[in-house]
């Protein structure tokens, strides 16, 4: 009977895993390249499905009303940027990790205070975009799960794509291995910091907007995805995009594993014993590397 219920158990791991891949994706990118614990980085996860549900209600089609959702949280990512990062990292001698880790949350908290003073404390649900499924003799997957797991494929080929492939993708890589050096070969850093979190904004919303499709929206939505983010850095190692998918990935099997052979009470002590098990085995996680020089 375990074996039985195994495919349809691969195929729930995969569809979370891909949403926990996509937040993961984006946090990677602004902590690798600006090296900001971007706690605030959930908020975009939930405004993404906010201003989506917003948008879906007043008559605009699913699609359509992402994408809007999706330039207006890179607009707020910049602006987050501008007030509570840039001041912090600019200021003699509070620059420091433990500085913007504290800015970060100071961020989150008061995008969460917005959002409830807009849309209020009740959970909501952004209407499906897609129904029906796909049915096998060995699982069955909805058409939404199937979209998230392709907007993994497609949102990691574009990212790849932009790092690899463009000028500003070199800017980023350079500016993500040194700074400094980066700024005397005539790198503009400032761009290269609008891009990154323009990026990681995007990714977000467009998890928060799918999501949004499948679990209850509210303004704290975005604590639990953020902190499992945090596990994927880890799991996947800090800095490292394909370590981001891997880890998302094995994270979300692990979760639904747990979850459907055990009890969905054990979930989140499966998660953090994954955690443990790497950071003792691999502290640099599974792309990571052991030494990184900055």
């Amino acid at each position: 009977m375990m074996l039985e219920l195994l495919p349809q158990q691969l195929a729930n791991g995969l569809a979370l895993g891909s949403t926990y891949a996509l937040v993961a994706l984006g946090l990677t990118l602004i902590f690798g390249v600006l090296l900001i614990p971007n706690f605030a980085h959930g908020e975009f996860y939930m405004l993404g499905a906010f201003i989506t549900y917003a948008l879906v209600a007043s008559g605009l089609n699913f699609w359509l009303a992402m994408t809007t959702a999706v330039v207006l949280v890179v607009l707020i990512g910049w602006i987050v940027d501008r007030v509570v990062f840039q001041p912090v990292a600019a200021a003699p001698g509070h620059g420091s990790g433990l500085s913007l880790m504290i800015s970060a949350l100071a961020g989150s908290i008061i995008l969460q205070q917005l959002a409830t003073i807009i849309w209020g404390t009740e959970a909501r649900t952004i209407p499906a975009p897609m129904t029906g499924m796909v049915r096998t003799s060995l699982f069955t997957i909805t058409y939404l799960q199937i979209t998230i797991i392709a907007t993994l494929a497609v949102a990691w080929t574009a990212v790849w794509l932009v790092l690899h492939r463009s000028r500003l993708g070199l800017a980023i890589r350079a500016t993500s291995q040194n700074r400094d050096a980066a700024l005397l070969m005539g790198i503009r850093t400032t761009r290269v910091r609008l891009a990154t979190f323009a990026l990681g904004a995007a990714l977000g919303a467009v998890a928060g907007a799918l999501l949004g499709a499948t679990f209850p929206i509210y303004p704290s939505m975005g604590v639990n995805p953020v902190l499992k983010a945090f596990v994927v850095l880890v799991i996947g190692g800090i800095g490292s995009l394909p370590g981001a998918i891997v880890g998302g990935l094995v994270l979300g099997m692990v979760e639904v594993m747990v979850a459907g052979y055990g009890s969905s009470q054990f979930q989140d002590i499966g998660t953090f014993l994954i955690l443990v098990a790497v950071l003792l085995i691999r502290p640099q996680g599974l792309f990571g590397r052991a030494q990184v020089e900055r």
